[in-house]
């Protein structure tokens, strides 16, 4: 196994969600395939959209107090993607920022440019974030994974070693292939 370092690996929720949800399904394929970083580099918060009435920009001004330090992964579901996404857009160019079922917009923000270590697996199928991921190409190393849907925990297993194979700077084409390989035998059992 390689060994990875991390300052932290912070998982973000979407609108509604909480760090029970697809979140913690994510950090338990985690868990998994690194079972020596100690638990505390773990961080599920619950954000204040956890609450679908407020706004993006609210939790986002929360996320802004959050201590993270230098080399921290953000690993964020639908918002807590576009969230960690305009952090790091903002002011920290630092943070590895991974998006799942992502928008690039929602409320009042918008993903503007590029970062070098943003990463965006999304299904412009998604009827929850439709008409909201045409920028990812523009925005980030980006898949559209027709496959995908807003159901991340049902993706969960799929999801993972595909973030641990971009973590660990493997090939993405080719950890994708493998998962969609593995989706086609699935099926075909079935």
């Amino acid at each position: 196994m390689i060994k990875m370092r991390f300052g932290k690996i912070i998982l973000l929720h979407g609108k509604g969600g909480s760090p029970e949800g697809s979140v913690r399904d994510i950090e338990a394929g985690l868990r998994a395939h690194y079972p020596d970083l100690p638990a505390e580099l773990y961080f599920r918060p619950r954000l204040p959209h956890a609450d679908p009435a407020v706004l993006a920009e609210q939790s986002l001004a929360w996320l802004r107090t959050l201590a993270m330090p230098e080399g921290t992964v953000l690993i964020g579901v639908s918002l807590g993607g576009l969230l960690a996404a305009s952090l790091q857009e903002e002011s920290r160019a630092d943070l590895r920022v991974i998006c799942l079922n992502s928008p690039t917009w929602a409320d009042g923000i918008t993903l503007r440019r590029r970062m070098p270590d943003r990463l965006a697996f999304y299904s412009s199928n998604d009827d929850v974030i439709a008409g909201r991921t045409a920028n990812w190409p523009q925005l980030a190393m980006a898949f559209d994974l027709p496959w995908l849907t807003h159901d991340t925990s049902m993706h969960a297993k799929e999801l993972t070693p595909l973030i641990i194979a971009w973590l660990e700077n493997q090939s993405l084409p080719h950890a994708i292939q493998k998962v969609e390989q593995g989706r086609a035998h699935d099926s075909g059992r079935q």
